[in-house]
């Protein structure tokens, strides 16, 4: 039987060059007499080179004579050519029309192409006539019908019954049902998830050189669930020369996966040339997935043709497009990009696109809380890591859902355990703290240890903190500290630049105490503005400022320093560096003493004393108004001085 370019076969057996030659040209003896399958047999003798030099446009015209006066077999094989364009200019509507010819005989395979051509636009129509087919048994229809069940095509969607058809096409040994069989059987759709039953129906398949059981084997074995490859050099490239006949004479599935076996390794050596070529002639197929993976080896040498590729698959519905071209857009920046940024990633985000709900998330969280809640919950749902670590975040914050500590810490150490340093991060702080769960002062060390040496900045600066502090079961080790501190400043954690400054004044070294306050004072760190007010005020290691020290304590009181609310309070209540004002200097007592500041709370009483009840309600009124416009923070700070 001759295959060589998927014209079908002759119907005799391999014979000698002259016994073909003779056979050629009865043949065509018959076939210029108008017998019917003569003219037929001609056609595929011209085409497979059968006792003549190939010839297409003989092999067309003579399948053409024989379907035009009603043979099945020619009319389907027209119908063929005209949808793949081989021999002829590539027509749907002429393939429609050939197989729809064939059908009307009763010939099955027309009657599945058909369906095949009707299922984008006529998705009902195409699965009754898979139905109408597969209860022939014909292994393709029932193929087909699968398909449509498991996808939802043209009928409701319904996985068994999915199963319960590409079994029917698997057991007659259609290998793309059994190559579909094995993806049910491991996600367990339809049917009881079984690892052992997928080996088998992908080992099956790949029997038959299925390149996309092939390329299931290989993943397989990768991530240990198979044995290794034990194949000799030369059974490899005999498996290559057989792998790239089976994607020359396929579609474009089979050349996709020949693409992906070379550009990953799978069963190949890994060829990034051989991979673009494969993936070039899928995608002028229109496969939507090749288009994408070519337009990803593309784009690093030629960004405008890539992008070209990354549409095409995108329009075709790929989410990995759409995610790519969201973050395309996104990063070209510009009120007008923004649109077409968020228009990709919302068409990826509704096909269930992790990383595109959690960028919605993340796009959402100014405007629509609840809806910027329920893409992290999704993505998050579906194990996207960083995603739970978000989800966490929100609970935290009660941005979209109430507040919700136990939750959140779940999330963050979930995401924790996957690799994320900043969910570790997290979880060690709310350890440290007891915030969500039980306290756990060496559970918070190892992760925030973990995340430290992943090289998160605020796990370095926790550390540094617990290390510089000591106590519950931690000794206190300022060369630790400082070895942590550093590292998070070198990242530029303005945070850690206060807590160097710290550090540093704790060793007595003032100078370099003042260094660093100074230099995290220009990103309004409160704790540097308020250890840096105080230099200030006393003069230690600076010139005294009275009034620059008032102007620091003002900005550190407005992000919520207690202690720098006091020192104004004290400031406007004796006049020191500033006009003596008792209403203002009762103002700062009060908003100091609300916040459990011991001093405050003293003076505070003492200014009751001292005012007039009217003068009491001023600097009350004013501090409320000040708590409404500034919506003031409370961090705790340390005094050093």
């Amino acid at each position: 039987t001759l295959h060589s370019i998927g014209w079908g076969g002759l119907t005799m057996a391999k014979a000698s060059a002259a016994k073909e030659t003779m056979v050629f040209a009865e043949a065509l003896k018959s076939a210029r007499l108008g017998v019917l399958e003569a003219q037929y047999e001609l056609g595929l003798m011209f085409a497979n080179g059968v006792g003549v030099p190939k010839n297409i446009e003989q092999a067309v015209h003579w399948v053409r004579q024989a379907a035009q006066r009603g043979l099945a077999a020619a009319q389907y094989l027209l119908g063929t050519r005209y949808e793949n364009g081989a021999g002829v200019e590539q027509s749907p509507h002429q393939a429609l029309h050939w197989y729809s010819k064939a059908a009307e005989q009763g010939h099955i395979k027309a009657i599945v192409r058909m369906g095949k051509l009707y299922a984008e636009p006529h998705q009902a129509q195409a699965a009754e006539l898979f139905r109408q087919a597969a209860l022939t048994g014909t292994a393709d229809a029932q193929y087909a019908l699968g398909q449509a069940y498991a996808a939802g095509r043209g009928l409701e969607q319904n996985f068994e019954l999915a199963v319960r058809w590409l079994t029917d096409a698997a057991v007659q040994g259609f290998s793309a049902a059994q190559y579909d069989l094995a993806e049910m059987y491991a996600k367990g759709q339809g049917v009881t998830q079984n690892q052992e039953l997928a080996l088998d129906w992908y080992q099956q398949a790949a029997d038959q050189d299925h390149l996309g059981a092939l390329v299931a084997l290989e993943l397989r074995r990768n991530l240990g669930y198979e044995e290794t490859d034990t194949r000799t050099l030369a059974k490899r490239k005999r498996d290559e020369v057989r792998w790239v006949k089976v994607a020359e004479a396929g579609g474009a599935d089979d050349r996709y996966h020949l693409a992906l076996m070379y550009d990953l390794g799978l069963g190949l050596a890994c060829n990034p040339e051989k991979a673009q070529h494969w993936y070039f002639l899928a995608a002028q197929q229109g496969h939507a997935k090749a288009q994408y993976s070519l337009a990803s080896l593309l784009e690093p040498s030629d960004q405008q043709l890539a992008l070209g590729w990354y549409e095409k698959a995108a329009a075709a519905g790929d989410p990995q497009a759409q995610f790519a071209l969201g973050c395309w857009y996104q990063e070209l920046g510009s009120e007008e990009n923004a649109p077409k940024s968020q228009r990709w990633f919302i068409l990826a985000a509704q096909q269930g696109h992790t990383e595109a709900m959690l960028e919605m998330s993340r796009l959402l969280d100014s405007d629509t809380t609840s809806l910027s809640f329920e893409y992290c919950r999704r993505a998050a749902e579906s194990g996207l890591p960083q995603a739970m670590h978000r989800l966490a975040q929100k609970y935290e914050k009660g941005q979209g859902a109430s507040k919700n500590a136990e939750r959140a810490f779940y999330l963050h150490h979930k995401a924790a355990q996957q690799g994320v340093p900043e969910a570790a991060c997290a979880a060690g702080v709310m350890l440290l703290k007891g915030v969500g769960i039980a306290k756990d002062v060496p559970a918070a060390m190892q992760w925030l240890l973990k995340a430290a040496a992943a090289g998160d900045p605020l796990a370095q600066w926790s550390l540094s903190t617990v290390y510089a502090g000591g106590g519950e079961g931690i000794q206190q080790d300022l060369k630790q500290a400082f070895v942590w501190c550093e590292r998070s400043a070198d990242q530029g954690f303005v945070a850690a630049l206060s807590n160097l400054g710290l550090l540093y004044a704790l060793t007595g070294k003032k100078p370099q105490a003042l260094n660093f306050w100074q230099k995290a004072a220009e990103h309004n760190d409160p704790e540097a503005l308020y250890n840096l007010a105080l230099a200030y005020a006393t003069g230690e290691g600076l010139a005294a400022d009275r009034f620059k020290a008032f102007d620091l304590l003002i900005k550190a009181a407005h992000q919520g320093v207690i202690q720098a609310k006091s020192r104004i309070g004290l400031m406007y209540a004796t006049g020191d560096g500033v006009p003596q004002d008792s209403v203002e200097a009762h103002k700062w007592f009060y908003l100091a003493s609300e916040m459990g500041d011991a001093a405050a709370q003293a003076n505070l009483e003492r200014s009751s004393a001292l005012c007039s009840q009217a003068q009491i309600q001023e600097g009350i009124r004013r501090a409320n108004d000040l708590k409404l416009s500034a919506q003031l923070r409370s961090p705790v700070l340390i005094d050093t001085n």
